[in-house]
């Protein structure tokens, strides 16, 4: 295990845009917030500002390069899980408008072929708890996100552990029209 420092924030976005670019199966656990590569321009512009560190970097630029990486969500062989806790969907970050449209986004991104996207409710029983956020690249590796940094695993046991996690997290989502629905009524409330 490894603590990457945070770096600048233009070479984290390119190093995330290779390792998206090079993995098949990617599997995006988000306890929070959506990650950017499923994020609305408006969505990031309001979290972006508001989190520490905002003073340090150029948004717009880091805007740019988050979805100049959402291009390879249309690699039709890449296979992409994005597992989401209602807290990360609704928990309101910005203001209602942005916030509807961000899950708007989301509903939209389920009905493309190469993408699962997984819904998590509040009143769901959980065997794991859902500490932090994760990312599982195929079988060679898995980041966790944490405030100082990403630690970065590439033991073949840790990482599936984390897939097992995941798995285990994931039986218990609304997926398809289902978590299409829970969506839709959150959407609603904003």
């Amino acid at each position: 295990m490894k603590l990457e420092p945070a770096s600048a924030v233009d070479d984290v976005q390119r190093e995330l845009a290779a390792l998206e670019r090079n993995a098949v199966r990617l599997r995006y656990f988000l306890p929070a917030i959506p990650t950017g590569l499923i994020q609305t321009p408006e969505y990031m512009r309001c979290v972006m500002t508001r989190a520490s560190g905002a003073a340090d970097m150029d948004v717009e630029q880091v805007i740019a390069r988050k979805l100049e990486r959402q291009a390879v969500l249309d690699d039709l062989d890449k296979r992409f899980e994005f597992l989401l806790t209602e807290s990360a969907i609704r928990w309101q970050l910005c203001e209602a408008a942005v916030m509807a449209g961000q899950i708007e986004h989301l509903v939209s991104l389920s009905y493309r072929p190469n993408v699962d996207l997984k819904v998590l409710p509040l009143t769901g029983r959980f065997s794991e708890v859902p500490f932090n956020t994760f990312t599982l690249y195929d079988t060679s590796l898995a980041t966790l996100e944490v405030f100082t940094g990403r630690v970065v695993l590439r033991d073949a046991s840790a990482i599936a552990r984390y897939d097992r996690i995941f798995d285990s997290l994931a039986e218990r989502a609304g997926v398809g029209e289902m978590g299409r629905q829970m969506l839709a009524g959150w959407a609603e409330c904003f």
